[in-house]
């Protein structure tokens, strides 16, 4: 997700989700019920198995460049990123304690009559620094602001060197992505998904793949409530104690020309506890140019058989987009599975 035109508070509106759970609600309102053909629950363990994100300790990134530690992370990382589009991180600055609070915000779609998420939120502007609006940030606890500040600090250089290694698995120089995008833009949701009396008939947050190029899930150590997609299957991830989650996102999918795919997630509503999530999200400047990258389209590699070098060609499997038009148009109309990335695809 991104910024677009979504407005926040501080203080909770009368029609939040926790309010109505702190009445004492046995059935949930119409609009947060979903038409039946979008309803979901829980897979059993035996339909989904003993599959999982991979997790890695991104230590080695610092290690100098060839050595045996370093290129063992970035092909952990390339693994993970073709194979699953999520991974788990390990790293000193991933447990920041204190941090979790409770956000409260509206519905994010501005379709009228949208049905709505059984979740509240706030949303906060955080990258670059002229985009923020502390009148929006919470004052209690006293540190909020603080924790915030170096918890996106040490997010952004871990996004910055995550970039470059995705770059240099994608065989482009390693700050090609960030000078891709123009400038990293950064925002975070704090989500906050009370208990829900009916979770079969609604959604903690609906099937969809993030906007931006990648995010950073701060989550509760073993919530399965979130769950991702893969052959065409809906695995529960286990949150992994002190671990970040990372995902790619739609803007990855294009400039790779699919060679790593964003990937479809959801939250399922809960009618036993309350659940806490906290994504970081970076996106490319609004105004930048997504496209596949040309470096990937025409190139010369050495054919490990022959020795012999050629020339690689591939055609651009996307259109040209403008960002903030890809921002616009999921906050317009909302999570849409994978449709917004789909209607980007040229015929072949």
């Amino acid at each position: 997700m991104a910024s677009a035109e979504m407005v926040c508070v501080t203080k909770p509106r009368v029609d939040a989700v926790e309010i109505l759970v702190e009445k004492g609600i046995t059935s949930i309102p119409e609009k947060f019920i979903r038409p039946r053909e979008e309803r979901f629950t829980s897979p059993t363990p035996s339909e989904y198995g003993e599959e999982q994100v991979p997790v890695i300790d991104l230590q080695g990134l610092n290690c100098c460049e060839g050595s045996v530690e370093r290129e063992k992370v970035l092909k952990q990382l390339a693994y993970a990123c073709e194979e699953w589009g999520f991974f788990q991180i390990k790293q000193a600055y991933a447990a920041l304690p204190g941090l979790i609070t409770q956000g409260y915000g509206s519905k994010y779609i501005a379709r009228e009559g949208a049905t709505r998420d059984w979740r509240d939120f706030v949303y906060l502007f955080l990258q670059p620094h002229s985009r923020r609006d502390y009148a929006y940030w919470p004052s209690d606890p006293s540190d909020f602001r603080e924790v915030v500040y170096n918890f996106s600090e040490e997010t952004l250089k871990l996004t910055k060197s995550l970039l470059g290694a995705f770059s240099l698995n994608l065989g482009l120089p390693q700050n090609y992505l960030e000078t891709f995008i123009v400038q990293p833009y950064q925002n975070m949701l704090i989500n906050y998904y009370p208990r829900c009396p009916e979770p079969e008939l609604t959604a903690g947050f609906y099937a969809h793949s993030d906007i931006g190029m990648v995010t950073l899930l701060l989550q509760e150590t073993g919530s399965k409530a979130l769950q991702i997609r893969k052959n065409d299957k809906w695995i529960p991830v286990l949150a992994a104690p002190g671990a970040l989650l990372v995902n790619i996102a739609d803007q990855i999918e294009i400039i790779s020309n699919g060679r790593y795919k964003s990937i479809e997630h959801r939250v399922v509503a809960d009618k036993d506890k309350p659940r806490v999530s906290i994504p970081v999200f970076c996106d490319a400047a609004p105004d930048a140019i997504i496209k596949p990258a040309p470096e990937l389209l025409g190139r010369r590699i050495v054919n490990e058989a022959t020795k012999v070098e050629e020339e690689m060609k591939e055609n651009a499997k996307y259109t040209s987009i403008v960002f903030k038009n890809h921002e616009i148009a999921f906050y317009k109309d909302g999570a849409n599975s994978k449709k917004y990335v789909q209607s980007y695809m040229l015929q072949a």
